[in-house]
């Protein structure tokens, strides 16, 4: 496919859609106005930009950190993932150090730019089972059932892969694919594996009756140009941009310092957004908008709360300790940070069965990219995850032998029945740590129920300063229970593959199956998944577990001020969190559309 011609993105510069601060001036009149001001671009944030701006009637602003980066490595599936691709949309920077990980300080990395994260990850398009969202509505979230849920992930998605379903979309403009023929042997030979130990194979892990055990070939968000489907390509191209200029505003490059929130006539509301130039050269140039309907923050399960401590809405100490006047004391912003824990369990294999290939011979990715760019096809085209592994560890003996398949185990309707492992096949080095030089196979474990959670903090006043993550990973100790159950069925699975005659090397295993081993090995090899989530968790004003936002995404306590990216989950979903950051801001635009602020 030939990525290389594109239209031109109409993306404005903060001092296009700001009114610059004057002593004197009146930020309730004197200032540029919108019906509704979205910060945050990226999956969710370009979805609800662009359904809020169906209706030609309303004046829309949708500010964010990054660029387009319309590039034509952006549309290439496999490249675009490569998150040290110079001048991408990847941002990264250390999180605090982690006792349960030796203290080591892990990555946090997000892509920052309209369409976020859905430019630069694996394009994964998984739903959730529909007992991951019946524990929401059991939460006190009316609404956010999976059957209350179903139309919306109907009405954003098509599949390629799944024409004659009647739960799959077919007329959205979010595209997704399954990739049938999967070029990696030892990925091949894995469903084989699972078969024997136990647990069979899945037509569509996105069907609401799929079982909570099984074995996927995975929906990808690739087109049918083989160019990586994002949120940006998929909602907010440029074609509808351009179309739809003269209401819908987006500004780019530019760092939202705090919201505008003022008391009028007893309550706490919403008026518009402080902002400035990412380019320190204008930086001194300090930009206001006005939102006569709604703010609605979708910068991410770090940004979001961010940006809400900066305009002091939070936990009034921590407000205190940083020297930011408290608006409103809303302890749990910021709180409550749960992310799927990662652990590769890895072995060498030949280098001819492995991604690494293309890294060690300069000849074989040129001719990859010469196969891509004449007929869409190869190792380009696709993602590095083409399949997966869901288990509830309650299934599995002390050994991770199957020990329950039974149907009522297996509904996957019911909460309690919720996968809380997954085992990812990939041909590539899954560690943080380089290995040159040999073929690596991971079977890349991800926690999907974490009973541990995080936090994240203001560093300080500076809203460029990038804030404190707290992972928190392993600080509850049953989730060191179902890890273990985790790396034994991974190593089960390992021996399968032998027995059926594939040369696996071990490269990165523990010592031995003993707590004590399986442990240590947890805590030199935990990696990030990148799913952050529920720092704004959703719940009612005054439940049992604090929350951020109701089940309408209003911020509890300021009118005219919503959250919609994955930091409102309840929890975090036991899935991949790109198709649910999707549906929020399709939620989002469902609830906005269906009431207005007076």
């Amino acid at each position: 496919m030939w990525p290389f011609s594109q239209p031109v993105f109409p993306e404005l510069s903060p001092k296009d859609v700001g009114t610059p601060l004057a002593p004197g001036l009146d930020t309730s009149s004197d200032v540029k106005t919108y019906d509704y001001i979205i910060v945050g671009g990226g999956t969710a944030g370009s979805v609800l930009a662009s359904r809020l701006s169906e209706d030609t009637g309303v004046k829309v602003l949708l500010l964010d950190r990054g660029s387009v980066d319309d590039t034509w490595q952006a549309k290439v599936p496999m490249m675009s993932a490569n998150t040290f691709r110079e001048g991408g949309p990847a941002r990264r920077w250390f999180a605090q150090p982690l006792a349960e990980a030796n203290d080591r300080c892990l990555e946090v990395l997000y892509g920052e730019g309209i369409g976020g994260t859905s430019r630069i990850n694996g394009m994964v398009y998984t739903r959730g089972t529909p007992g991951d969202y019946e524990r929401w509505v059991q939460q006190g979230n009316p609404g956010w059932g999976y059957k209350d849920l179903e139309p919306l992930f109907v009405k954003s998605e098509t599949t390629l892969s799944q024409p004659t379903s009647n739960f799959r979309g077919r007329k959205g403009p979010w595209i997704n694919q399954t990739h049938a023929n999967i070029p990696f042997k030892p990925v091949q030979l894995l469903e084989r594996a699972v078969h024997n130990i136990g647990i069979q194979s899945v037509p569509d892990v996105n069907s609401p009756t799929a079982p909570a055990a099984g074995y996927a070939t995975l929906d990808i968000c690739v087109d049918q140009h083989a160019y990586r489907s994002s949120t940006f390509r998929a909602f907010l191209p440029p074609e509808l941009a351009y179309a739809r200029r003269d209401h819908l505003k987006v500004c780019t490059n530019t760092v939202v310092t705090r919201l505008e929130v003022q008391k009028i006539n007893g309550t706490l509301r919403a008026t518009g957004v402080h902002f400035e130039a990412v380019d320190p050269r204008f930086a001194d140039a300090k930009l206001f908008a006005r939102a006569t309907r709604e703010v609605i923050l979708c910068a991410g399960a770090i940004g979001s709360p961010q940006i809400l401590m900066l305009s002091g809405i939070g936990p009034q100490n921590h407000l205190t300790e940083k020297g930011i006047a408290t608006v409103h004391d809303l302890p749990a912003v910021g709180s409550n940070l749960q992310d799927h824990l990662g652990l590769p369990v890895m072995w060498e294999i030949p280098m001819r069965d492995s991604l690494e290939r293309m890294v060690a011979s300069p000849s074989v990715a040129i001719k990859e990219l010469l196969k891509y760019l004449v007929a869409g096809h190869g190792l380009f085209a696709l993602s590095f995850l083409q399949t997966s592994l869901f288990v509830p560890s309650k299934l599995l003996n002390d050994r991770s032998e199957v020990v329950a398949n039974s149907d009522p185990v297996l509904d996957a309707s019911l909460p309690e029945n919720v996968p809380d492992i997954e085992i990812m096949p990939v041909a590539y080095n899954c560690n943080d740590v380089d290995i040159p030089g040999k073929g690596a196979f991971s079977l890349m474990i991800a926690l999907l129920q974490p009973k541990s959670t995080g936090s994240v903090r203001l560093a300080n006043r500076n809203p460029r300063a990038r804030p404190d993550v707290e992972l928190g990973y392993l600080t509850n100790p049953a989730d060191y229970e179902v890890l273990r159950k985790a790396i034994k069925l991974a190593l089960r699975l390992g021996e399968e593959m032998r027995r059926l005659g594939y040369p696996l090397k071990k490269l990165s295993v523990p010592a031995s199956e003993s707590d004590t081993d399986l442990d240590a090995f947890v805590r030199e090899c935990l990696r990030t998944s990148y799913h952050y989530t529920s720092t704004c968790r959703m719940g009612p004003a005054n439940g049992s577990r604090a929350a951020v936002v109701d089940a309408e995404l209003r911020v509890h306590g300021v009118v005219g001020l919503r959250v919609a990216d994955c930091s409102v989950f309840p929890d975090i979903l036991a899935t991949h969190t790109m198709a649910p950051a999707v549906l929020v801001g399709e939620k989002c635009a469902d609830l906005i559309k269906s009431t207005r602020i007076i």
